[in-house]
């Protein structure tokens, strides 16, 4: 299955929507949504950081959501930095 295109604004609002019904994320927030090369399942974006003084639980509980949303959707490619 190939993915659709989303701009990064997208999947950050998309993101955030999971993450607001989350008991665990309360008070938390992430940095950004990261583009790479595909990596091995073919996804090229990531989550950076999670802020917050439940930021690792946060994370573990928007991973399955974080999963799912990079199985249908890849991010416009941006050029390496570096």
């Amino acid at each position: 299955m190939s993915r659709q295109i989303k701009n990064k604004a997208e999947v950050r609002a998309m993101i955030r929507a999971e993450q607001e019904k989350l008991p665990a994320c309360k008070g938390c927030c992430f940095g950004d949504v990261c583009w790479h090369a595909p990596d091995g399942d073919g996804c090229n974006w990531s989550v950076s950081k999670m802020e917050g003084e439940s930021g690792a639980a946060c994370l573990e509980a928007l991973a399955p959501k974080i999963r799912a949303l990079q199985e249908q959707f890849n991010i416009a490619e941006e050029s390496p930095r570096g």
